[in-house]
């Protein structure tokens, strides 16, 4: 195989535990997939990843590839590293191991006009490797990563972590914040700051599927403690237990380390129960927006104080379901009690009961909700960004 080489010089460097061969489970990924479909006309990317063990005929680490398949738009990719981002059960940070890799192979890096980083860990380390203006992309609330139900490895340093946040975004040429309450403080470090929500691709999200059954509740997400899947197994028990009549059924989207925990709950639950219980671990996204085109509801349980503006929920509502959640999972207020969902606290019986109430609603009014948040619109807002004013919004 001929070596493959990216030009000189590219607009943007992104730089994240990405592998466009392999989609995994999470927020980021998703954006950067949106991103690389909907980039403007003329925009050169390369971006440096990872290898996550899919099937990429010719693959090595320390390889150029170049991608045309997701949309007009071509792009550059490098991995830098093989590992899974799915793989919660790591000693070593995946952003280490990524860092590294990209001091490896430092010298294959084309000039940049800015680079685009969505962890501050990486970001703080490559300012030091890439003398480059940077993008700041930033996907939680304050204090999302440092939280008692965070996986992350920096709530054992929450101090540490908000102040190379802050260091972090002072120095940022641009940066985005997927949460409006975090965009209002981020814009007293860094005036350039902006708030955007974040979208559904319609090339995936079609609204309606060949059936739809009502009954099927679908649960999507990583399998860890932030978002609490053994609560949604516990609400769907009750449901069942109160409406035993209902063909209810409850498809569980993802996996990570409490995927045991979880099969062993929905295993001493009664025959009747966990027969209508499904886990399907890690599903493409292409296969989830299948399953949720067919659904009648989606249920969310994640812990306040992690979401920063989810991809999932809106992928959701694009999808025509009504959404039943538990307080802090929807930071953007797309759940209007009665109107496209509910918004509940963390007792099964109550979100039991607002599962039943949702089916009830009308899925037109839950589409129109979400209807503006489009990839190719907010995406083409995101790359093209010209020194926005204060309190500049993206929508």
């Amino acid at each position: 195989m001929a070596t493959l080489r990216p030009p000189a010089h590219v607009d943007r460097l992104i730089v994240h535990q990405f592998d466009p061969a392999r989609p995994s489970p999470g927020g980021i990924d998703s954006c950067l997939r949106g991103i690389c479909r909907y980039l403007p006309p003329g925009h050169k990317v390369a971006i440096v990843g990872v290898d996550t063990g899919a099937p990429r005929p010719g693959r090595r680490v320390g390889q150029w590839e170049y991608y045309d398949s997701f949309g007009d738009r071509p792009f550059w990719f490098l991995p830098v590293v093989s590992l899974d981002p799915a793989d919660q059960k790591r000693r070593v940070p995946h952003a280490l191991r990524l860092i590294r890799g990209v001091l490896r192979f430092r010298d294959q890096l084309p000039r940049t006009t800015v680079v685009q980083v969505h962890r501050m860990d990486s970001a703080l380390a490559l300012r030091q490797m890439i003398h480059r203006p940077q993008v700041y992309f930033i996907h939680t609330q304050e204090n999302g990563l440092t939280g008692k139900t965070s996986d992350s490895f920096w709530r054992y340093a929450g101090q540490a972590h908000q102040w190379f946040e802050k260091s972090v975004v002072r120095r940022a040429r641009q940066v985005v914040v997927f949460n409006e309450a975090y965009a209002e403080l981020v814009r007293d470090w860094n005036p350039k700051a902006v708030f955007s929500p974040t979208w559904y691709d319609p090339q995936l999200i079609t609204g309606e599927g060949r059936r739809r059954d009502p009954h099927r509740i679908v649960w999507v997400g990583r399998m860890e403690v932030p978002k609490d899947p053994e609560l949604a197994v516990e609400a769907f028990a009750r449901l069942v237990r109160t409406d035993p009549s209902s063909p209810w059924t409850l498809d569980l989207l993802g996996t990570g380390t409490l995927m045991d925990r979880v099969r062993e709950r929905v295993a001493v639950l009664p025959d009747n129960i966990s027969s209508r219980i499904r886990l399907l671990g890690r599903v493409a996204p292409a296969e989830v927006a299948r399953i949720m085109s067919e659904a009648g509801l989606f249920l969310m349980t994640s812990h306040p104080g992690y979401e920063g503006y989810a991809r999932v929920l809106v992928e959701s509502m694009a999808s025509g379901l009504p959404a039943v959640v538990t307080d802090g999972s929807d930071t953007g207020g797309l759940v209007v009690n009665g109107r496209t969902g509910y918004v509940c606290g963390r007792d099964p019986d109550e979100l039991a009961g607002r599962l039943r109430d949702a089916a009830q609603l009308d899925r037109h009014t839950v589409r129109g909700a979400v209807a503006d948040l489009d990839a190719p619109t907010l995406i083409g807002r995101l790359l093209t960004l010209e020194d926005p004013i204060r309190n500049e919004v993206l929508l």
